[in-house]
Formats: C-alpha cells, structure tokens, sequence
C-alpha cells in the first residue's frame, strides 16, 4: 500500500462520516414532518356551539330529606337517659307501634323513692294533727279548770260579805287572780292554734310537695316509652356524641339530652335537599334559583326544583374549622316513591342564561344543558367552546381555529363562562371548529417552532 492510500483513507472514512450524518438528519426532518402531519390531523376538534348558554353552580354534597316530617325527640326528664330499644329505621310503623324505650331501672328507683318521702310526709302529718288535737284539748280542759276556779272565787267573795276588810280583800285578789289566770288560759289556747295553724299549713304543704315530686317521677317514667302517633317511615337522625367530631345516627345504648330530635316520620310526598354554598359562592344564589337535582343512587335521573331558602348566617363547615359555608335548602317539585331520605344528592343550580329566558310555563323548568333555538331566535344566541379549547399566549387569548383538517391560530374575545364552556364575543363563527388542545406543544418538543411565550388553558383564569 502507497503512502498516498494510507494518508486518503482517514479523510474519505471522515467523508462518509459526514454523508451519513446528513442523511440521517434529513431522515429525522422528514419523519417529524409525517409526525407532524399525522399529530395535526389527529388533533380532537370541537364544532362551535350556537345556541342558550346556561351558567351554573354546583352544590356536590347534599343529604335528601322530607320538606316535613314529624319529629320524636328525647322526653325532657330529671335523670339520665339511656336508649335500649329503636325500631328498626327503613320500615315504616303504625299508630301505636314503640318506637323509642329508655333504661328504666334509674327512674323506677326515682318512684319508689318519692312513694316512700309522700308516706313519710304524711304520717308526719297525720302525727302533727293527733298531737294538736291532744294539746287543744289540754288547753281547753285548763281554761274550764280556771272558769271553775274563778267562779268559786266569785261565790267565796259574795259569801264574805259580812267579814272584815282585810278577809275581804284577800278574797278579791283571790277573785283577780282566778280572772287573769283564765284570760292568760284563754290567750295561750288562742296562740297555740296559730302555731298549730302554721304547723299543719307547713305539713301539708311538705305533703303536697311529695305528691308532685311523685307524679313527676311517675310522669318521666312513663314518658321512657315513645309510641306512633302517626304511621310513617322511620328515619334515625345524626346527634353528637361524646367527643366524637361528628354527629352520627342514633343507636341502642346512647345517652342523648332531653329534647333533642331522635327519629323523623317523613312525609315522602314532599321531598328537599339539604346542602351548602361556601361563603365566596353565596352571593350568586338566590331564592327561586332553578335546580336540577342528580342522586347517587338514581344514577341518570334529573328532578327538577328550586331553592327554597339561604342561611342568613355562615357557620364552620363540620371537620374543617376553615370553611366557613351557608346552609341551601332546594325544595324537589316530583313525587316520586324512589326518593327516599338520606341519600345523597348533587345540585346543579342555574345562576344565569344567555339570553335570559323568558318566564316559564308552570312546571316547566329547562335542563341545565344547551337547548337548541329557534331560526328567528339565531341571531340572539351566543357561541360558545369548551374551556380546555382556549388558551393564553404572550397577552393574548387564542384557539386554534381548524382550516381544511390544519389547526390555525386565531385570536378571540371571551365572555361569560360556566363549569365547562365559555362565551366567545369575537373571532369565531357559527360554522367553525377548533382543535382542543394546543397543536404546537409537539412542535416545540421537536425544536421545529420556538416557544413565543408561556401557554396555559384558560379554564384557570375564567371567573
């Protein structure tokens, strides 16, 4: 091999090095080309929507309830109360049926006890009444005893007529003496049956007194028995126990206070969701708003109805001191056998329409999604995307616009928006459609279009 062989040979090894690298790079362009191409025909398109634009809120945590409902509350009584019988909740009772029974051990130590204290009470009494009686007949028995006296007195004096002076003065100081003995007999008889008077007044008041104590007794234990006063579905309601952090459903062995709500029989033919708006969404309500009401259990079934009232205080929300929330009542205009209390609910309530609509036929209450108008009505309706088609670039608000299947950049004006749509005023027409993600995100991972500034879909920035 020449000298000249071996100098070539790194040079022409650098030369196809070189093609090489040319020809895979060219051979990368046009695959991100066709990969460009495909991504561009395979981005998701959305045909503008021309029509009601219906903006809502929506309430996720409800409890379904009866609009009225008869409540069995704990008795009020002197003693602690214990539960030991709840009839079963779900099934429905009769009139007379026992719904609720409490301990009654505590409360029928309590009669005994107040039978005991009324006996003692009034064989006290009955003992002060034989004790008086005996002591008035003592008082009376000295006052004719000193009547005697002083009449004996009385006949001594007229019988000493004829004596001397002095017998006849002793004998009527005797006689004075024998008067003022049966006028100080006759004043303690008289003092003695007030005494007595105030003595029996407070013996008798001490009897009447045991005989309240017992029929207060007897009274609270007869109030230990709840039975149906009306037939109805029996519903166990939430009380807080101990230190528990939330109320929860009453149970066997639970000591509530007097008073507090145990058992509700619904009236099922008027049923309302109870929930709650956060304080920064409360001034968006009002009363009458319409709702549509979707259940957990009833999955695809809308019922229709309106708020009924707004809390006018706000209170902590339960297990988040943070929260500070408004409680909703949304009354449910269906009677329907399947809505039954408890069962979870999410409220759609519609804040506002674009146009607004005209007033409502009787029952009649349009859903929550875009209803189509009629021809003379075209022109008054707005346009509108979804969110996750509109996007934030350099200042500007842009879709992507799709032009014979390519995704074309297209600035606009947005007006009101809801949970999943938003208005577009300006930059689009009726016959449009745009693409629902960003196009060039691809391109930018390639390299092949720079990025003119920081892209955010504008679902976060709509108010």
């Amino acid at each position: 091999m020449s000298e000249l062989d071996r100098k070539s040979r790194p040079f022409v090894a650098k030369l196809f090095l070189a093609v090489g690298l040319i020809l895979l790079i060219a051979a990368a362009v046009a695959a991100s080309r066709l990969l460009l191409q495909k991504q561009s025909a395979a981005v998701a398109s959305f045909a503008v929507k021309h029509g009601e634009f219906v903006i809502t809120l929506t309430l996720k945590v409800g409890e379904l309830g009866a609009v009225n409902a008869e409540q069995i509350s704990s008795p009020r009584v002197r003693g602690q109360l214990k539960i030991t019988h709840l009839y079963p909740e779900g099934d429905v009772v009769e009139v007379g049926d026992l719904i609720i029974e409490f301990d009654r051990v505590e409360f029928e130590k309590q009669v005994t006890e107040r039978e005991q204290n009324l006996e003692a009470a009034e064989a006290e009494l009955e003992k002060t009444i034989v004790n008086q009686s005996v002591e008035d007949a003592h008082q009376k028995a000295d006052i004719e005893n000193q009547e005697d006296g002083l009449r004996l007195a009385q006949l001594q004096m007229e019988k000493m007529r004829f004596e001397s002076f002095i017998e006849r003065e002793e004998q009527s100081l005797k006689t004075r003496q024998a008067e003022l003995a049966l006028e100080q007999a006759r004043k303690k008889i008289e003092a003695q049956r007030i005494v007595d008077a105030v003595d029996l007044r407070k013996q008798e008041l001490h009897v009447a007194q045991k005989e309240r104590e017992l029929d207060r007794a007897q009274r609270d234990l007869a109030k230990l028995s709840v039975v149906a006063e009306k037939p109805g579905l029996v519903v166990y309601e939430r009380i807080r126990k101990g230190s528990t952090p939330r109320p929860e459903k009453v149970r066997v062995g639970d000591e509530p206070w007097g008073g507090q709500t145990l058992v509700t029989l619904p009236d099922l033919s008027r049923m309302q969701v109870n929930t709650w708006v956060k304080e920064v969404d409360v001034d968006k309500l009002e009363v009458g708003n319409e709702v549509h009401v979707r259940l957990d259990a009833l999955p695809g079934v809308v019922f229709h109805g309106a708020i009924s009232s707004i809390g006018s205080l706000g209170h902590e929300r339960e297990g988040d001191k943070n929260l500070q929330v408004f409680d909703i009542t949304v009354e449910i205009e269906e009677e329907d056998s399947r809505l039954q209390p408890g069962m979870t609910a999410i409220c759609h309530v519609i804040i506002e329409t674009i146009p607004p609509r005209q007033k409502q036929e009787e029952g009649e209450i349009a859903l929550p999604e875009i209803a189509l108008p009629s021809s003379s009505e075209v022109a008054e309706m707005p346009l509108y995307i979804p969110l996750d088609a509109v996007f934030k670039k350099g200042g500007r608000v842009l879709v992507y616009r799709m032009e014979a299947g390519t995704p074309m950049e297209q600035e606009v004006t947005m007006g009101k928006s809801n949970e999943n749509y938003v208005v577009i005023e300006e930059g689009l027409g009726p016959n449009d459609r745009v693409a629902l993600r960003d196009p060039t995100i691809v391109l930018e991972n390639l390299g092949g279009v720079p990025d003119t500034g920081k892209s955010d879909s504008a679902a976060g920035s709509l108010e």
